[in-house]
């Protein structure tokens, strides 16, 4: 079968490799039929991010077909669809045993795409307890999206409002801005979305949650959804990770800072602030005990319209047009902003259809 193997930054192939078989009783394989490019992909191809084992199999939020179970799976069948939770953990380690599975002590090699073979091929193994049947109403390609939820829900359990009525900023409408615009307003908040990219601001306009506007800036977003050039900043969400230095002073008092990019920045913030107003500044990574099966649910149920997120679908075999979709350019080596309407870019190794 083919995969999309990473050696090291900027060095990734398509190559045939060994076709995959259950083994063990529990195994459960699957056809893939989607796998979304993630901020994490990303980071490791272009070497901003450097986990990832080389040889590796890369790709983790997978939707597919089950190809071959174990004898001891009773949870699914051959031909069933699935949604796969790519975060196997350990259950036993400190970490896991106080919730924090994201963090689990023995997770190098289990992480899919990172230590253990992912979703970037053909095929990808797994035990039943990681895959999740689809209702026949759920779409695969919005299936995929479940894990980057899982991530987000994670990531709003830790934001504490002082009120439902705190203004509310997400910055960055990538799939995960739009996902946090959406959790967030489940949980009772109104977020405003700020976006300079023109491309992906059009995108959002309507893929959004009642109430909740997109703006290209923060000015933008303070004078015309709050009313006010100085409204204050409650609940920040930066999924680019680089603006805490710019807004931590902006903070209102008990306000939340969460940061959930992945690119490196050091950034100066004033201490005596930090206390005196009473601020927080957390991060989130991954899925925490229980998001995946939330998120499982809010996919299912339609709550959160995931397949509306999706701008791009490409052929495995096209991966680096998949790529550059999302600013990360293989052939040149250069990773930035793009001037496509990127949202959500799903490769597909097998049929394009469901």
């Amino acid at each position: 079968m083919k995969a999309l193997t990473y050696h090291a930054a900027w060095d990734v192939e398509l190559r045939d490799v060994p076709d995959l078989h259950a083994v063990a009783d529990d195994d459960v394989v699957v056809d893939i039929r989607y796998c979304g490019i993630c901020g994490t992909d990303l980071g490791i191809v272009s070497g901003s991010y450097p986990v990832a084992v080389s040889g590796v199999t890369l790709g983790h939020e997978a939707s597919g077909i089950v190809a071959e179970v174990g004898p001891a799976v009773t949870e699914v069948a051959v031909g069933d669809r699935v949604v796969i939770n790519p975060t196997p953990y350990c259950g036993r380690c400190r970490m896991c045993r106080t919730q924090r599975i994201n963090h689990c002590v023995n997770k190098h090699g289990t992480e899919s795409g990172v230590s253990y073979d992912g979703a970037f091929a053909g095929r990808y193994r797994t035990t039943s307890a990681f895959v999740h049947r689809l209702p026949d109403h759920v779409s695969l390609k919005a299936a995929a999206l479940t894990e980057p939820l899982s991530c987000v829900l994670a990531g709003v359990r830790k934001i504490q409002p002082p009120s439902l009525a705190a203004n509310t900023y997400v910055f960055g409408a990538g799939p995960l801005g739009l996902l946090y615009a959406w959790a967030l307003s489940l949980r009772g908040l109104t977020p405003v979305v700020v976006e300079h990219s023109p491309a992906r601001l059009a995108f959002a306009q309507d893929r959004l949650p009642e109430g909740v506007r997109a703006y290209a800036s923060l000015d933008a977003a303070r004078t015309d959804f709050f009313g006010d050039p100085l409204a204050p900043l409650d609940v920040v969400v930066d999924t680019t990770s680089v603006l805490l230095e710019q807004l931590f002073p902006e903070l209102a008092c008990g306000g939340t800072y969460m940061s959930i990019g992945l690119k490196r920045q050091l950034a100066s913030i004033d201490t005596m602030l930090l206390a005196d107003r009473s601020l927080s500044v957390i991060g989130s990574i991954d899925s925490l005990h229980g998001s995946f099966v939330e998120a499982f649910h809010l996919v299912t149920s339609g709550r959160i319209p995931t397949g509306r997120l999706v701008s791009h679908v490409v052929p495995l075999a096209d991966y680096p047009k998949g790529f550059a979709a999302l600013g990360c350019d293989l052939d040149a080596r250069r990773f930035g902003p793009t001037d496509e309407s990127s949202c959500k870019v799903l490769l597909a190794p097998g049929d394009l259809g469901e």
